[in-house]
């Protein structure tokens, strides 16, 4: 083994992909994954080639959010790795963006909020993907929800249940973008 931790992470850094990485040092992908998600330094184009299919999908969730709001400040990338508390930043907004398909076991989407975090995002901004196959390109709605106004801490949503209050945070993803600048200082 010529490679070790500290040699991965600063090629990591460099390189910023684990393709890179593993052509450089010679280190499986199986290794140096584990080791960068355990020192939370993954990027969000890693999760979604070499995670699972639930980060996968997290991370697609991510990544439309960015295409939508090109002016969002990825946390992640630009203030601390895997950030616990929020992705994104528009202006002084921090945004939280969540990911869920239908679960066949119950019809109904969901997701964590950080009610037991020392900061809290001002904002979730929830992508719930309305295809079998959990693909946001196949469709989705989008739910822009302040985080004090959530009064459950897993908030979940069924599509027939249209009398649930979650459904008054609903927006257009073509309205998203415009809407977090004029609420941003």
């Amino acid at each position: 083994m010529s490679y070790n931790k500290d040699q991965i992470f600063e090629c990591y850094k460099r390189l910023g992909s684990i393709k890179g990485v593993c052509v450089e040092t010679g280190c499986p992908p199986y290794i140096a994954y584990i080791w960068l998600r355990k020192a939370k330094l993954l990027r969000e184009n890693d999760k979604q080639q070499y995670g699972t299919s639930s980060s996968k999908l997290g991370a697609a969730a991510e990544a439309e959010f960015q295409q939508l709001v090109p002016e969002a400040m990825a946390a992640n990338i630009n203030l601390e790795p895997n950030n616990p508390s929020f992705d994104f930043m528009v202006g002084d907004l921090t945004i939280d963006v969540k990911y869920s398909s239908i679960r066949p076991s119950d019809g109904r989407w969901g997701f964590n909020t950080a009610r037991n975090k020392a900061l809290v995002p001002d904002l979730y901004c929830a992508f719930f993907a309305t295809a079998p196959g959990g693909k946001l390109k196949d469709g989705y709605h989008l739910l822009l929800i302040p985080h004090e106004m959530l009064c459950v801490k897993d908030p979940v949503l069924r599509p027939d249940d249209r009398d649930n209050p979650l459904w008054q945070f609903a927006i257009e993803p073509a309205a998203l973008r415009s809407t977090l600048l004029s609420m941003a200082r």
